[in-house]
């Protein structure tokens, strides 16, 4: 008899493992053993679905690249002004998005090095600046924003979100990600307003 097929819930269970290590132990300390032990696996449960640390990694980054622009997408047909939308997404992201930050900024910074990396990131940025202009051009086209560059704006919005992140990581007691970003896409939209 075949053995069942469990990959719907073991490559979500070893993804959240090497998650919780990666973010714990940091990328280069990070060994496949340890994913194993955090995701109660045998190491070659683990090497069944990923060769080494380089695939669990972009593995994750595609989860979360498909996550992230999933939720940004679906503010595309969602009720409401562009501003309220935008600012359910920050209440929705930013305190989730917090979590993780060590891992998320030590990706930035293999992006430097690691080529594979690289693209992900860039592919990331590209579809999340991309649904952040087509919000903002519904909002131009709705009248409720002023004519302008939708995406200049997208990419100013995305700088404040993943600036306001890196002050959380690196001053938690004095920045709070949540009500930094929410006063600050206020801030934008008093300025683009129509």
């Amino acid at each position: 008899m075949p053995r069942p097929d469990v990959s719907d819930e073991r490559i979500p269970q070893i993804l959240n493992a090497a998650l919780k290590v990666f973010n714990r132990k940091g990328l280069a300390a990070a060994r496949m053993e340890d994913i194993a032990r955090e995701a109660k696996l045998s190491i070659g449960g683990v090497y069944w679905y990923y060769k080494g640390k380089d695939e669990v990694v972009l593995a994750i980054m595609d989860k979360v690249i498909d996550e992230d622009v999933a939720v940004l997408t679906s503010l595309l047909n969602e009720q409401g002004t562009v501003r309220e939308r935008l600012l359910g997404y920050v209440r929705a992201t930013a305190k989730e998005g917090t979590e993780y930050l060590p891992l998320v900024y030590e990706l930035y910074g293999e992006a430097q090095r690691n080529l594979k990396v690289r693209k992900h990131i860039q592919k990331y940025l590209q579809h999340y600046r991309g649904a952040l202009a087509q919000i903002i051009q519904q909002g131009m086209d709705g009248g409720e924003i002023r004519r302008g560059d939708a995406n200049a704006i997208a990419t100013t919005l995305a700088a404040v979100y993943e600036g306001t992140l890196e002050l959380t990581l690196l001053d938690p007691a004095s920045v709070n990600a949540e009500q930094a970003i929410i006063h600050a896409v206020g801030f934008i939209f008093d300025g683009i307003s129509a």
